[in-house]
């Protein structure tokens, strides 16, 4: 009898290791029946009947996260045939995969109010143990996973844990996660993801390009966002519904639920758990055209997330399962920590619930005057001032215009407001002129104006002999916006010293308040963990990377590289994406200066689809793998140079594209204009994830990479190919000094 146990043992185990083609239910099960006959009683003999019969309860599969040295968050989602509500379920926690030694059993209700998810607490485990869980429904079982437990406070336990991060499921395929399971079966002891486990829209076209079995339909499309153009419109989720549709259907992957089923996971949310380039209810999608504040709407992203992932909060006194309008937004609260024994401490951060918007919006006005000559004097001093004076932008005051010149304001009015009804045709002629009226009453660059007026073919407003004697500012076209509407500019490829006196001037003049990213309360808390933490090491989960994302074309090196017509405007810095941390350069400053008191300080990133490895100086080292699936940060900047209006027709500019890395690199190591902050390595085109190796004296970063292309391909049945195609790049951090290890 125990060789028949063995034997059926091994072939399940076999059959579970080999899922990779979609679920082989028929092996596993087979084996499956034989151990539970003996184990579990008839209740797992029906559960091969129910499934046999063609309908699965657990289609989801199974999940665990937040693993505690004494517990560990379990889930599961039930679809059943029946409609009885709320629906019984049993789970069960043995020391074993046979389950002849069960640690825990409690019952647990699943309800339409959630989705019928549940999840529950699991109390009174060991620390660093192995246990296998499973969910009995009538007369079913949920495929078994398998979780681990923290290391008790206080214990040396090397540890080896994964880095993941944007996974976008439409048009591609998880051969990262492929080759994670098939190179880290039992040798990790958690995963952590740094957001975008979901992307809210169905084919983003900037983005996504869906494919026959990799596509996502909402049920609830009237309850959905319709975006694109006529004829080619797609939707972003925007009701609970649609919300809940997403998650279901990258559950469906095969791929995904095995990664679920063998380790704890350790999520945060970025953006697209909501929507793209969020900041706090705010969406922006419509580039400022119409007011995009949707709380309700964001709360429906929080429940659906705290619903599908296995994360604490949602989980009340008794351990079970229970979400509110008390734990969403805007009282949300994710940000949370992990002390692994006494080697690492974890800390998960939240970067989208309480940050201000972007310092440049959408819809401002190139032409309004944010920085007057007499700010610019107190910030570079007199002779700095003179120095540069030339570059600036000269202004004059519409409002003395108004009343001394009426017949140029009110044309000025005109023009503007024409202009404003071509890029928002929402806007009717009375809304255009009140809105043109409001972005003329201040400070307003001439040369902004000298456009508008040749645009609709009228002679300079301003005669040229009067600009040389106006006074000099910074115009938000000087920081690189161009168009009335538009993310160019706004939250993508700025001009990098002008963003940041812009940047310094709103810091200084709100006390630090305008990069309150983390808000108060999620700030003292951060200072106090990270300033206390009894670890060896400490590890700062970020969504978004720190590291500078800077073109520098004034750097000699790269501005031989320049292809000829390449226009003077952009022979500077230009940052090239102002949504992460460099839209907020001084406090993060702050904060790499915070990591820089207590030795062994460690960033994760992610949101960006690319790897960097970035020295910030002090000894704080920032680590960022690639995207999961999501499309590269090269393809991203590709797409956006095709598709502006000034970037896409300079003459060789493609020719600069597949240099991105290198430029990137070159530009970091510009010590006096990016101090502290170099790239040391950096891969743009790639997909992938990490692994970190963690002990007393180092910690070890194995970074695995393959072409974006792969991810088109499914490989789930040939994984064997993959190896092939990955490459593998190793970095060590210890005594403060990081190396990379030679091929």
């Amino acid at each position: 009898m125990s060789a028949m146990i063995e034997r059926a043992m091994s072939v399940c185990r076999a059959s579970l290791q080999s899922r990779v083609g979609g679920r082989l239910w028929a092996v596993a099960l087979l084996a499956a029946v034989a151990v539970l006959l003996l184990t579990a009683g008839p209740a797992s003999a029906a559960a091969s009947r129910a499934i046999q019969n063609g309908h699965d309860p657990f289609p989801s599969s199974v999940a665990s996260g937040d693993p505690r040295p004494d517990s560990v968050i379990l889930w599961t989602r039930v679809d059943s045939l029946t409609d009885e509500e709320p629906k019984l379920l049993t789970v069960e926690v043995a020391a074993d995969e046979a389950f002849t030694t069960i640690v825990s059993q409690r019952q647990i209700a699943a309800s339409g109010e959630n989705d019928y998810c549940t999840k529950v607490r699991i109390s009174g485990l060991d620390p660093h143990t192995t246990y296998y869980y499973r969910f009995l429904y009538q007369e079913s079982s949920s495929p078994i996973g398998k979780t681990r437990t923290a290391p008790g406070p206080g214990v040396e336990q090397p540890l080896r844990f994964a880095v993941a991060y944007c996974q976008d499921y439409i048009g591609r395929y998880y051969n990262a996660y492929l080759k994670m399971l098939l190179d880290h079966d039992d040798d990790i002891d958690f995963v952590v993801f740094l957001g975008d486990y979901v992307y809210e829209t169905t084919g983003d076209p900037s983005f996504q390009n869906p494919s026959p079995g990799r596509t996502i339909t909402f049920d609830d499309v009237d309850g959905a966002i319709q975006l694109g153009s006529p004829g080619q419109e797609y939707y972003a989720a925007q009701s609970l519904a649609n919300y809940r549709t997403l998650y279901r259907t990258y559950r469906s992957d095969p791929i995904l639920q095995q990664v679920h089923e063998r380790w704890p996971m350790i999520v945060i949310w970025d953006d697209h758990e909501f929507a793209n380039d969020s900041w706090q209810a705010n969406a922006t999608y419509s580039n400022g055209r119409e007011d995009e504040l949707e709380p309700e709407r964001r709360r429906n992203a929080e429940r659906a997330f705290l619903e599908w992932i296995p994360i604490e909060v949602g989980i009340d006194e008794e351990g079970e399962m229970e979400i509110d309008s008390s734990m969403l937004y805007p009282n949300s609260r994710i940000y949370r920590h992990f002390q692994e024994g006494s080697l690492l401490d974890l800390v998960l951060t939240d970067y989208r619930t309480y940050r201000p918007d972007h310092l440049v919006p959408e819809d401002a006005f190139p032409g309004t005057v944010v920085l007057d000559q007499a700010t610019l004097i107190d910030l570079l001093g007199p002779d700095t001032f003179d120095a540069l004076k030339a570059s600036f932008d000269p202004y004059v005051d519409m409002r003395v215009f108004r009343g001394v010149v009426p017949i140029m304001f009110q044309t000025s009015v005109l023009v503007l407001a024409q202009a404003l009804r071509l890029e928002n045709p929402a806007l009717d002629t009375a809304a255009a002129v009140h809105l043109a009226q409001d972005r003329l009453d201040g400070l307003v660059s001439v040369r902004v104006l000298d456009s508008l007026f040749a645009a609709a073919d009228l002679a300079e407003p301003i005669p040229a002999e009067l600009t040389a004697g106006l006074p000099r500012g910074v115009s938000y076209a000087l920081v690189g916006k161009r168009a009335l509407y538009s993310s160019t500019g706004s939250r993508y490829m700025v001009l990098s010293d002008t963003y940041n006196l812009l940047a310094t001037a709103a810091f200084v003049a709100t006390a630090g308040e305008r990069e309150n990213v983390y808000g108060g309360q999620q700030d003292a808390w951060l200072q106090g963990v990270l300033t206390s933490s009894p670890t060896a090491w400490r590890v700062l989960a970020s969504s978004t990377s720190m590291a500078p994302m800077v073109l520098d074309f004034s750097n000699p090196t790269l501005a031989g590289l320049l292809p000829p017509g390449f226009p003077d405007e952009l022979r500077t810095r230009l940052t090239l994406n102002v949504d992460q941390w460099d839209g907020f350069p001084l406090k993060r400053q702050l904060l790499l200066g915070l990591l820089g008191l207590a030795s062994n300080s460690v960033i994760i990133s992610g949101d960006i689809h690319a790897t960097f490895v970035t020295d910030h100086g002090s000894g704080v080292f920032e680590l960022t793998p690639p995207a999961i699936s999501s499309a590269t940060f090269g393809s991203l900047v590709a797409s956006t140079v095709d598709n502006d209006p000034l970037l896409g027709n300079i003459p060789g500019i493609d020719q600069l594209i597949p240099m991105l890395n290198q430029m990137l690199q070159i530009s970091s190591l510009d010590d006096a204009r990016v101090s502290p902050s170099d790239i040391l390595y950096t891969n743009v085109d790639r997909h992938g994830f990490m692994i970190v190796d963690v002990t007393a004296d180092s910690m070890v970063a194995t970074i695995e990479e393959i072409p974006e292309a792969e991810t088109f391909v499914s490989y789930y049945d040939h994984p064997e190919d993959l190896d092939a195609l990955f490459q593998t790049t190793t970095f060590t951090i210890s005594s403060g000094e990081i190396t990379q290890a030679q091929p």
